[in-house]
């Protein structure tokens, strides 16, 4: 009976949560940003990937907060280690194009191979798009760093 009731809780608490992060949503839609980080920021505190993400999206283009390329990117990596296909793609992002960190053309590749096998077709393009400016070694080292992080979280 006990576990019946703390089973109950948690899908209490996760839908309460789910709800938070749908309204943040629909307040980013209608280009409310203050409000869509008010709801976030919460739920990213708590860990759940898919705020970390969108929360870092409003650093990266400072919508409703004042733009900060470090604090987006902490944030992608935080959903990124969990998983999120958008925070790899968007993590790949940040090292191809330099923004929070010094450029590096085999880490960006390695967070686009995690997404794109993922089905995250936009990293599948960055991906690909990337490749063709490194050379067979740098492709080789992004693919061995992808397997590391693979055998490290799965």
């Amino acid at each position: 009976m006990l576990a019946r009731v703390a089973f109950g809780l948690v899908l209490l608490l996760a839908s309460e949560v789910l709800a938070d992060f749908d309204s943040g949503c629909t307040a980013f839609e209608r280009g409310d940003f203050a409000a869509a980080r008010k709801e976030w920021a919460p739920l990213a505190e708590q860990g759940l990937p898919q705020a970390q993400f969108r929360l870092g999206c409003l650093y990266t283009f400072g919508q409703g907060v004042p733009q900060d390329y470090g604090l987006a990117l902490r944030l992608y990596r935080l959903a990124a280690e969990q998983g999120d296909a958008d925070a790899q793609n968007n993590l790949g992002g940040m090292y191809a194009e330099g923004l929070g960190v010094p450029a590096d053309p085999v880490e960006a590749y390695m967070w686009f191979e995690l997404a794109a096998e993922q089905g995250h077709a936009m990293a599948g393009r960055n991906r690909e798009f990337l490749a063709a400016s490194l050379s067979a070694d740098q492709v080789t080292a992004a693919e061995a760093r992808a397997q590391a992080w693979r055998a490290l979280h799965h």
